[in-house]
């Protein structure tokens, strides 16, 4: 069957054992990146508190409106007083208009981020984009200076060069992950995204209370130089597919090249099926579940530290440690969940899509049922912290759900397709202010308001997770790899030519051995089959 295969078994002297595998260094670098590109994102929500002018201090609330509000403890209220101080007089307005506009762009990025990917280059999109966040983080403190609108300006161009890394990361983790550690791999964009808030709230809150290299700028010009860094480890490290990849091992290269036979390494000159995508029950599911996880993340994202400072009263400093934990523990549960995915993946003892759907459905209905009860806590602040932690730690297990689904229905297209998804499930981070706005008008830290924000994200969790366990699947969809033909003709050919039916035969056939033939440079690997 396979006679035009020339098939050499004479051995190489070959490195069997790695130092560090390549698509390690790949993921521990877009891991970095992600965290880099969301540091420079929330150094300005943290920070705004420090450049605004707030000195006429007003009470929260009227006297005879004490029922609807936790006690201030008179620490506090002088604690905010001295923390607000600032050089820019932005009504609160302005400062929502500031913060919004980051997402003005970063939708229609995310659409088009997947296409871009594939012609620039995942690796060229995903460092120069992170290169120019740098500048622009960079550059921030000084636009500020020039006005509001400028500033505007500048978080709309950060939001659009920002979308470009989902899609970039995706399309690349697509080529570089065997199949059996894609949870792992994927679930570490989304740690990074996590973590990198973590740090940077952190350390912007800190740098700002003690005044430390210039107070509030201090954030701006550390974070974005830590940018230039990073863009010199990328450049010299990652490489567009593994067998691109000078320094990979033979080992390592026949491990991703056979685990991902069906995923192409270019996908320049083949056109995504967009009428079965936008027709297929399962993306729509998928898309829908980040869309109601994104509502309730990003509202919380943007408001839970006006939530314990205005409704807990919590100190700057204690508020900044609150936030810490809760992305702290979503960070592990994502990492905990990616390695549990693909471990129950691996060992086969759950179908893919339930894999997926069990995860995605605790991730969702977990928080849920937390932002129920934290209305009933009401001011027992250990309480409420308890169950935010709890929330975020539920809701990192998507990194086991629908975070890695798009790479498992359609692993040639992950990247646009997701570019697409994410468009949608981005949405939210105009939405959700706004409707948040609307609950909290007037009357600033009332319990009742914010009782109807938990209860409008619970709702969005339900209705995600509803969708999912009846729509969703991680099948690869008939629609989600390349045709024979698109394979065979993008493809190096793998030792002499061979037909149509045997290129479909040697991507079904599994596969028992491998042996190498070639050299390290020109990457060139057989595989020997044996029928079954």
């Amino acid at each position: 069957m396979f006679d035009k295969m020339q098939v050499r078994k004479e051995k190489m002297t070959v490195q069997n054992k790695d130092f560090i595998p390549a698509r390690y260094i790949l993921t521990f670098l877009i891991f970095c990146g992600m965290n880099l590109i969301f540091g420079h994102r929330v150094c300005l929500n943290v920070a705004m508190v420090a450049m605004v002018n707030n000195s006429e201090y007003t009470e929260s609330h009227a006297k005879g409106e004490e029922s609807a509000h936790c006690p201030a403890p008179l620490s506090n209220h002088n604690d905010t007083k001295h923390v607000t101080q600032g050089p820019y007089t932005w009504s609160a307005y302005t400062q929502g208009m500031i913060l919004s506009s980051y997402f003005y762009l970063y939708v229609v990025a995310q659409v088009i981020g997947g296409k871009m990917a594939d012609y620039v280059g995942a690796k060229t999109l995903f460092g120069g984009a992170t290169l120019v966040s740098s500048v622009l983080t960079c550059v921030t403190p000084t636009v500020a200076s020039w006005g509001p609108e400028w500033l505007i300006a500048l978080r709309t161009v950060l939001g659009f060069v920002h979308g470009m890394h989902y899609p970039s990361a995706y399309t690349l983790l697509s080529r570089w992950s065997p199949v059996q550690e894609r949870g792992t791999h994927l679930s570490a964009c989304v740690i990074g995204t996590h973590s990198g808030v973590v740090l940077s709230m952190s350390l912007t809150g800190f740098l700002c209370e003690r005044h430390i290299a210039g107070g509030w700028t201090a954030p701006f010009y550390m974070l974005g130089s830590a940018g230039f860094v990073w863009m010199l480890l990328w450049v010299f490290l990652v490489f567009e597919s593994p067998a691109e990849h000078p320094r990979i091992s033979i080992k390592e290269l026949a491990h991703i090249q056979t685990s991902n036979s069906h995923v192409a390494q270019s996908n320049k000159d083949v056109a995504v099926p967009w009428a079965q995508v936008f027709s297929s029950p399962p993306v729509w599911a998928a898309t829908i579940a980040k869309f109601c996880g994104a509502w309730s993340f990003l509202c919380f994202q943007t408001k839970l530290p006006a939530y314990l400072n205005e409704v807990l009263h919590m100190s700057m400093e204690k508020n900044g440690f609150v936030n810490s934990i809760l992305f702290s523990a979503l960070c592990i549960s994502a990492m905990i969940s990616g390695k549990c995915s693909d471990l129950l993946r691996s060992k086969k003892l759950m179908k893919i899509t339930t894999i997926r759907k069990s995860f995605e459905t605790i991730a969702l209905l977990g928080p849920a049922a937390c932002l129920v009860a934290i209305p009933l806590a009401k001011c027992d602040t250990d309480a409420v912290v308890i169950l935010l932690t709890s929330s975020m730690a539920l809701f990192g297990l998507s990194g086991g759900g629908d975070v890695s689904v798009i790479v498992d229905m359609a692993p040639d297209f992950a990247g646009k397709i997701f570019g697409v998804s994410n468009a949608f499930a981005s949405i939210p981070g105009i939405l959700a202010p706004i409707a948040a706005g609307y609950f909290l008008t007037g009357n600033k830290g009332d319990l009742q308001q914010w009782t109807s924000i938990f209860y409008m994200s619970v709702g969005m969790y339900v209705f995600g997770a509803v969708v999912f366990l009846t729509f969703g699947s991680a099948e690869t969809q008939p629609w989600g790899t390349r045709t024979t033909e698109q394979y065979c003709e993008k493809q190096p050919k793998i030792a002499g030519s061979m037909s149509n039916k045997d290129a479909n035969i040697l991507l079904t056939v599994p596969v028992l051995s491998i042996s190498v033939i070639g050299d390290q440079k020109n990457k060139q690997v057989v595989v020997e089959l044996e029928k079954i």
